[in-house]
């Protein structure tokens, strides 16, 4: 249990946190709907119910449907947050008049306005695309996975259903321990990056002078408050119920680990000459293991070795580095003012001159 001295920073950061704004809405469980055979149907609500901790977790019903649909369903089905539709088989799209039934069906789920996510069988995909005529809108995806391919499943069925609910991914995965991994992966990645994004427009500022020491302070700030805010939200999204009085000194040791990789790149920043760019890939990687690190722990209730934490780091390092390549480039070309000169009176000729940043190091 950490000293009550290592944890009064996360609670002084707490503070300034809407923490029952972000409890509220993760714990809304959105409304999902699939549409399919009864076989096909109880299959993907076992997939979604399977999940870390999914044993000790209530089951949370989901209403099923039937293809082809009734005027009634359709329109039931236009309130929902996600409808996952489950393709039949080929040989229940051979007769014309199914085929022409359940073809209105799908025309009418894809006019809809809320998202759809299509699931076929990779064998029967030519019959059903046949079907669907080639309609699609943005919010429809479709995935080529039978229900009995478990590696397709895990890395491409589940975190779709994720990625269609890109304002409800935290709450679905707190309600469905199946997308639990999707979700906090793409939470810890999210989170990376703002961290990375952030380091990076700090370093940039530090190299103008006069503004090192302030922004230096900024970055103890924000960049802990993001990880706090991260290693609370994988708490919830976990099943966890309690406070962040009762969440946090859980996994404080871990969330402390981050303050390592940002001194790492204060070190650093000093010493190369691409400073700002290393800092920003530090700041990516120290709050990606953080993240594998707080969700290691709540799905095994073990914290991980400084050696595994390490390889972590140094893993997602190697990654860092080029989105840090890639933002600072960003942040500079944003960056760089523009002057327009004008001459004569008439018809004014104007010039648009680049002029290079203030404290921009080149590379050797």
């Amino acid at each position: 249990m950490p000293r009550m001295n290592e944890l009064s920073p996360m609670w002084k950061t707490f503070s300034e946190i809407d923490i029952l704004r972000i409890r509220d809405e993760i714990e809304q469980t959105p409304r999902l709907a699939l549409v399919g055979a009864d076989d096909k149907t109880t299959r993907f609500l076992a997939l979604l119910q399977q999940g870390p901790l999914g044993a000790e977790h209530m089951v949370t019903a989901i209403p099923s449907y039937r293809l082809p649909l009734q005027a009634g369903e359709l329109a039931a089905l236009a309130g929902y947050d996600l409808r996952i539709v489950l393709l039949e088989d080929a040989q229940q799209l051979r007769s014309d008049s199914t085929s022409t039934e359940l073809s209105a069906s799908l025309a009418a789920l894809l006019a809809q306005p809320a998202p759809l996510l299509l699931v076929q069988n990779p064998a029967q995909a030519a019959a059903v695309d046949a079907v669907l005529g080639g309609r699609s809108s943005g919010q429809v995806q479709t995935v080529h996975c039978a229900l009995e391919d478990d590696e397709t499943i895990r890395k491409e069925l589940l975190p779709a259903v994720v990625r269609l609910l890109p304002e409800r991914q935290l709450a679905a995965g707190r309600a469905f321990p199946g997308l639990r991994p999707a979700a906090a992966q793409g939470l810890i990645t999210s989170t990376s990056r703002v961290n990375a994004g952030y380091a990076a427009g700090t370093g940039l500022a530090e190299m103008i002078p006069g503004l090192g020491i302030p922004f230096a302070v900024a970055d103890v700030v924000i960049l802990t408050k993001n990880q706090v805010v991260m290693a609370y939200k994988l708490g919830l999204l976990m099943g966890e119920n309690g406070t962040p009085a009762e969440i946090i000194p859980k996994v404080a040791g871990v969330v402390g680990a981050g303050f390592l990789w940002r001194q790492v790149a204060r070190e650093l920043v000093g010493f190369l000459p691409l400073g700002v760019v290393l800092k920003t890939a530090v700041a990516y990687a120290g709050t990606y293991a953080t993240g594998q690190a707080v969700y290691h722990y709540f799905v095994t209730g073990e914290k991980l070795r400084q050696k595994e934490l390490r390889r972590l780091f140094d893993d997602a390092l190697e990654h860092g580095k080029e989105v840090a390549a890639h933002t600072v480039q960003q942040l500079r070309a944003k960056r760089q003012p523009t002057v327009e000169i004008e001459t004569g009176h008439d018809k004014p000729a104007r010039k648009k001159l680049k002029l290079p940043a203030l404290g921009k190091r080149q590379p050797v």
